[in-house]
């Protein structure tokens, strides 16, 4: 299914064949309870305090904590599901680009007096997988989620802007690296192009990335470059040549090599395991 809720403690996430929960190639969006909870972020565990909203973008692996005793709610969705329009497309991919709390996800305290809010979520998503026909249930669940999204662009827009001041150097020019490489990494795959974009140099823009996101500006294109391949491979009917052209190969066997050395499988054995 496209999009789904899930209610996690302990080793709920735990690997089970075709869960989409637990596939990268989603977005996801975690109610953490009153009682705070941890979890692995690619391979990374993280304690995220009580009562928060994390949104979490494409391409990160989420591997719940077997010694977790607390539980938080998880909604996934993929991308074919939520971009009903070009605004939709547009706005979903801005939203997880901009990075401010760590590169994999976005984070918001919920306030007290909006805690309803998690009820409020959870009552209305049960019920729209519950309705018929199933178009009825995408519309509901579809209308929740973006409603969701759109509530936290406008608070975490306010916070942002508030401490866009004090928000070190490093951090915003690797988040504005990290937007340029959506935009752009179809095309432009050398660090010294998107160096010249932030006026830095390459130097110190590997110096930067290394400090906020432990990774060369290499690694973080090569990371961009295989999030796009994955959407058109999962989401498009294009054919494995027309996507390598697409995303500057000239031979269909050279973006194999590099997508097989990058994601662990070939892209069609990628495009085969989605569609199961």
């Amino acid at each position: 299914m496209e999009y789904g809720i899930r209610y996690v403690v302990g080793a709920d996430l735990s690997p089970k064949a075709n869960d989409l929960a637990l596939k990268k190639e989603h977005y996801t969006l975690l109610f953490i309870k009153d009682a705070g909870c941890s979890l692995y972020f690619n391979q990374v565990l993280l304690d995220f305090p009580a009562n928060s909203l994390i949104f979490v973008p494409f391409g990160t692996l989420l591997k719940s904590n077997p010694k977790e005793s607390r539980e938080f709610v998880l909604i996934y969705f993929t991308e074919s599901f939520f971009c009903r329009s070009e605004w939709d497309c547009n706005f979903l991919q801005n939203f997880f680009s901009t990075s401010v709390d760590s590169s994999t996800y976005r984070f918001l305290s919920v306030p007290d007096e909006y805690l309803f809010y998690y009820e409020f979520v959870r009552t209305h998503l049960e019920m729209a997988r519950k309705q018929s026909p199933e178009s009825i249930q995408h519309v509901l669940a579809f209308n929740i989620i973006k409603q969701i999204l759109l509530l936290g662009e406008v608070y975490l827009g306010d916070r942002d802007s508030a401490r866009f001041m004090g928000e070190s150097e490093s951090a915003m020019v690797v988040n504005r690296f990290q937007q340029l490489i959506i935009e752009h990494v179809s095309k432009e795959k050398h660090v010294s192009y998107y160096a010249d974009c932030l006026k830095v140099s390459p130097r110190k823009l590997a110096a930067y990335t290394k400090e906020v996101a432990g990774k060369t500006p290499k690694e973080l294109i090569t990371d961009g470059l295989v999030r796009v391949a994955k959407r058109l491979l999962a989401n498009s009917k294009l054919s494995i040549k027309q996507i390598a052209w697409q995303l500057g190969y000239t031979d269909e066997n050279n973006f194999s090599a590099f997508f097989s050395k990058e994601a662990g499988e070939s892209p069609k054995k990628y495009r085969n395991n989605w569609k199961k």
